[in-house]
Formats: structure tokens, C-alpha cells, sequence
């Protein structure tokens, strides 16, 4: 596979996230009011700019980054990679979607707020890992054991793409909430919230 193949699996689960609620919207997601779930719970008062919602971040965020780092030391990076850069893709496009079709052009670009500014992170270092994890991962399903430095290069990459996701956790945390706080109250997009 190409170098870009994360990037490729990215944006076909993007383009499926996009895709899906647009199929599914009158037979299954408005008959069962799901849409906008996500983007309702995120943007409810209740998730302020504070440490317990970093702590919170950090437990689900963190053990899926850990989970991708730790399986491409092994057969199961492959998988996990192709499935998270997938799964990435189609969840920002069905929240972007669904968001669309719910609340329309200014739902969408709640749903973009949403994403920043976090994600200028996450996307770049989430595909960079999963990239890693699957290449390194590729070469167990070879039987071919990596040397000791090529096992400290990546161990310094995924610190070094562990500080990114954690800036991006930041982020999320710190600098996300108060923002789309800000974009609520100029769109005045839930009234009475």
C-alpha cells in the first residue's frame, strides 16, 4: 500500500459518515430521534472548561491512542489502524451530516466548532500513528522481528505523538468549551439554554 493509505481509509470513512445519514435520515434516524445526539450532549452546559472533563478526556481519548500504540507492536496494529483511521473519518462526517440535516447550515458549523481546535491535532497525529502502528505491525505479520532501535524509534514516536494527542486533549478540555460557549450565545442556537 501506499505511504498515504491512513489518509486515504480517513477520508472514505469521511465520505461513508456523509454518506450514511443521508440514506438512513428518513427510515431510521428521525424515526428514532438520533439526530444530533452527539452534537447535543457536547454542546450542553454541563461539559465546562475544567480538570475533571481533562481527566475525563485524557481516560477515552487516551486508552484508544494507547490501544493503537500498544497493538502495533504486534499482528493486531494492522486492524486496529485501518478500523480507528476509518472509523475517525466516518464519525466526523456523520456528525457533520447529521448536524446538517438536523439543524441545517447553522448546525453544521456548530458541528465544525465542535472539532476546533483540537482536531488541527488529532487528525494529523491520530493518521501519523495509525500509519506507524500499521507499518510496524506489518512487519509481524511478515515474521520479521524489529531490531532494538528500530523498538526505541518507535517508542520516541509515540511519546512524541502521545504530547501532540495530549495538546489536542488540552485543547478539547480548556479551550474548546468556552468557544462553542461563545458561538452559542451569538447564534443563539438553544434558546432558553
Amino acid at each position: 500500500m501506499k505511504k498515504n493509505h491512513m489518509e486515504i481509509l480517513f477520508v472514505l470513512g469521511f465520505a461513508l459518515g456523509v454518506a450514511l445519514p443521508n440514506f438512513l435520515w428518513k427510515t431510521e434516524l428521525e424515526s428514532n430521534g438520533l439526530p444530533g445526539l452527539y452534537l447535543l450532549t457536547r454542546v450542553s452546559k454541563g461539559m465546562p472548561a475544567n480538570p475533571e472533563y481533562f481527566i475525563y478526556v485524557m481516560k477515552t481519548r487516551g486508552a484508544v491512542y494507547a490501544l493503537c500504540m500498544l497493538c502495533g507492536l504486534s499482528v493486531f496494529g494492522l486492524p486496529v489502524s485501518v478500523a480507528a483511521s476509518v472509523w475517525m473519518g466516518f464519525l466526523m462526517g456523520a456528525t457533520l451530516t447529521v448536524a446538517l440535516l438536523e439543524f441545517g447550515v447553522e448546525g453544521m458549523f456548530l458541528a465544525g466548532v465542535l472539532f476546533f481546535p483540537q482536531y488541527l491535532l488529532y487528525v494529523p497525529a491520530s493518521l501519523a500513528l495509525y500509519r506507524r502502528s500499521f507499518q510496524s505491525s506489518l512487519r509481524c505479520w511478515k515474521n520479521q522481528r524489529g531490531s532494538a532501535q528500530e523498538k526505541r524509534e518507535y517508542g520516541f514516536f509515540c511519546v512524541c505523538i502521545g504530547a501532540l494527542l495530549v495538546a489536542g486533549m488540552f485543547l478539547e478540555s480548556y479551550v474548546n468549551p468556552p468557544l462553542i460557549e461563545k458561538v452559542l450565545d451569538e447564534l443563539h442556537f438553544f434558546p432558553g439554554m
